[in-house]
């Protein structure tokens, strides 16, 4: 017994394996590399690891936008099938994503747009902008919210462009009203 551990322990696996009869395991093949996909237009280095994502990034280059959408008087063209697929959406009226919030009966045509819809309504609801108006306790999640709802209370518009030398600027598209003025101080 003593004879026969001494010579096995001197043995490495394979002889081991072989020693008794079978053959050990063939190593596993090599991995192949991953495919490479390659954008064969002048000076463009982009590559990728499958065909449709090639073929979707061709059409930058060509300009083709080989999806169509087929509903009367539409004829949008997308670069993918996927984009068709999800834009017919919107002509059948499809939502199959539901909301599962307590409460919240609320359909989506896109995954997508259910979880914007659930982190935005349903995730961090803490309200942090508070009106400080006298018997006003409504709250916001957003400054911007809050400085619009305030101009209830003030009766100003909540949407004004201020222009002075201590300039104020708020409202949606504010910095493209301003540098219009800027440009054309008549306006």
């Amino acid at each position: 017994l003593w004879q026969l551990s001494s010579a096995v322990s001197s043995l490495t696996i394979a002889d081991a394996f072989i020693a008794a009869g079978d053959s050990p395991a063939p190593p596993a093949p090599p991995r192949p590399l991953p495919r490479q996909f390659i954008c064969s237009f002048p000076d463009c280095s982009a590559s990728y690891n499958k065909a449709w994502k090639l073929d979707a990034h061709l059409c930058k280059h060509t300009g083709e936008r080989p999806f169509a959408c087929d509903y009367e008087g539409c004829g949008k063209t997308f670069v993918r099938d996927y984009h068709l697929s999800r834009h017919i959406l919107i002509h059948t009226g499809e939502k199959s994503f539901v909301c599962t919030a307590n409460g919240c009966d609320q359909k989506f045509n896109t995954k997508s747009n259910l979880k914007k819809h659930f982190e935005h309504k349903h995730e961090n609801q803490q309200k942090q902008y508070v009106c400080n108006f006298e018997g006003c306790k409504k709250a916001f999640k957003k400054h911007q919210q809050l400085k619009v709802h305030q101009c209830e209370h003030t009766n100003e518009p909540p949407f004004r462009l201020y222009m002075s030398k201590g300039m104020f600027l708020y409202g949606k598209n504010m910095d493209r009203t301003f540098k219009t003025h800027e440009r054309n101080p008549q306006r």
